[in-house]
């Protein structure tokens, strides 16, 4: 990268300012986003839970770019480093893409139904064994309200455990505690334009 610390500093100070004032600055769009695209698909971020809108430059079915959407009232068409490179891992080599069952040292690809019944096979084994509590849930902070909420009573109501957590507790926490310390809130406190 051919940014040095400094102009970095001084880069993101002015944006912060002008950001804080509702000043646009001209800043250019990175390479990435004047790719040449088939068509821009119009989305939210899924990463922290701010909401920012985006367009997700696709090309032969393939997604190639992102950025944002100038006219959002969530970001103005800012966008942070997280949600300007996601486009990478949807189709890197390392993603996964199917189940996998482990055998000995290897990993064997199954299906969806074949993982699922195992999984279900799994929770009844334990909770037959060793009760409700042997088992948990660990949520994501992806997952939709109305999914969060199903999740919570199957595992809650139907299976009779209280081992409920979500991954946004645990991720978001040092986040949590800067809003704090910060804004007096414990969540990203609006938009731009209400700052």
């Amino acid at each position: 990268m051919s940014v040095t610390r400094r102009d970095f500093l001084k880069t993101t100070a002015a944006a912060t300012v002008a950001s804080t004032l509702g000043v646009k600055l001209a800043i250019p769009t990175p390479a990435s986003a004047q790719q040449d695209v088939d068509k821009w698909v119009r989305g939210t971020c899924r990463y922290c839970g701010v909401g920012c809108r985006i367009y997700l430059g696709v090309k032969n079915g393939k997604a190639v770019a992102v950025k944002g959407v100038p006219e959002a009232k969530t970001n103005f068409g800012f966008i942070c480093m997280k949600a300007f490179l996601q486009y990478k891992i949807y189709h890197h080599p390392d993603r996964l893409k199917y189940p996998l069952l482990r055998k000995g040292n290897k990993f064997v690809r199954i299906s969806w139904d074949q993982a699922l019944d195992l999984m279900a096979e799994k929770f009844a084994d334990a909770i037959k064994k060793h009760g409700p509590d042997s088992v948990a849930y660990y949520g994501s902070g992806q997952a939709l309200t109305e999914e969060t909420y199903l999740a919570q009573k199957i595992f809650r109501a139907g299976i009779g455990t209280s081992n409920v957590d979500g991954n946004p507790r645990l991720c978001m926490a040092s986040a949590v505690g800067g809003y704090l310390t910060t804004f007096g809130a414990d969540e990203p406190s609006g938009s731009y334009s209400d700052i």
